[in-house]
């Protein structure tokens, strides 16, 4: 549940532009600080960290292609 909340929050940080995007940015840091407290074991930190990323970028598809499919365009990187 950490892990995706991370990864949705992350995804919003990298799709807003303007200054409110550090807020979610701070929710991860946040989310992430509050996960490694709760949990001590080498194992399961790994794993929320890999599985964040791996949810951002599966977040970050699904987000162009819904992109692709409602404005026929894929956002720019920035």
């Amino acid at each position: 549940m950490y892990s995706l909340l991370c990864a949705v929050l992350l995804n919003l940080f990298s799709q807003i532009q303007d200054l409110l995007k550090y807020l979610f940015s701070l929710g991860a840091l946040y989310l992430g600080i509050q996960f490694f407290k709760k949990h001590d074991e080498k194992w399961m930190r790994i794993t929320f960290v890999i599985l964040t990323i791996i949810l951002y970028f599966i977040a970050a598809v699904v987000y162009a292609f819904y992109r692709y499919l409602q404005y026929g365009d894929v956002p720019a990187p920035s």
